[in-house]
């Protein structure tokens, strides 16, 4: 919700600045864990998860996390109940494809990267409350109860899409995985789901003369079984 500022929010401000700073209202003391308070303004303050694979440059940061820092540091100086959380998202083909890189497993990379982040947002003094990581054994409890209850109101559903599957490797190739040359453009190192050269989103099946990233060899289009989340069934 927009926090909005009545009149007598503004005339109280005009009126503790004029006044002594020992007059005015003492900053909330934070003490962990921050939890709901009943009757009290509760804010709850995240981010876009930054992905493990890699450290955050300025971009990032301007862009993602300082923003929402500085909306909690403007909530704490409201002496509202303010909770501010973020951690690094440790899921997806793109952590496996750095841990290939790096000759670790995906378990290292994102210990590795979950603490070199933490190192650098501390440098960038960016407060949160809590910088957590989504491989937790509590997130899995929660992802997974989340598609249970999903599954069995019938929310899901089962389909088959065309992947690229590489023999040599024996395993259906996600898109990172993958790299060709762009139907639209002709580059000849087109990933997977977008060509950096023309910035157009490609599927993986549309590549020209594709290529599994991990052994070189041209893979082959199977079919393969998918679950997917049925919106028309959850919107209605």
């Amino acid at each position: 919700d927009n926090i909005s500022l009545s009149k007598a929010d503004i005339d109280k401000a005009v009126s503790n600045w004029h006044e002594d700073v020992a007059k005015m209202p003492k900053p909330r003391k934070r003490e962990h864990p921050i939890l709901p308070i009943e009757g009290e303004k509760n804010i709850l303050v995240t981010s876009a998860l930054p992905y493990v694979n890699n450290l955050p440059h300025l971009g990032n940061i301007i862009g993602c996390v300082l923003s929402a820092d500085v909306y909690s540091r403007f909530c704490r100086l409201r002496n509202y109940n303010t909770l501010y959380i973020c951690g690094t998202d440790e899921y997806g083909t793109a952590t496996e494809t750095r841990a290939m890189q790096e000759g670790i497993t995906p378990q290292e990379l994102c210990t590795k990267y979950n603490v070199l982040q933490q190192e650098i947002y501390d440098w960038f003094n960016i407060d949160f409350d809590k910088f957590g990581r989504t491989s937790t054994e509590q997130q899995t409890e929660i992802t997974q109860d989340i598609f249970w209850r999903l599954q069995k109101r019938g929310f899901i559903r089962e389909d088959t899409v065309e992947q690229l599957f590489c023999n040599n490797c024996n395993r259906f190739l996600a898109d990172r995985f993958v790299e060709g040359i762009c139907p639209l453009c002709g580059y000849e190192d087109a990933r997977g789901d977008q060509c950096d050269k023309c910035g157009k989103l490609i599927n993986a099946t549309e590549l020209k003369s594709p290529r599994c990233k991990t052994c070189s060899r041209q893979p082959q289009i199977k079919t393969s079984d998918h679950l997917f989340l049925d919106l028309t069934k959850v919107i209605a």
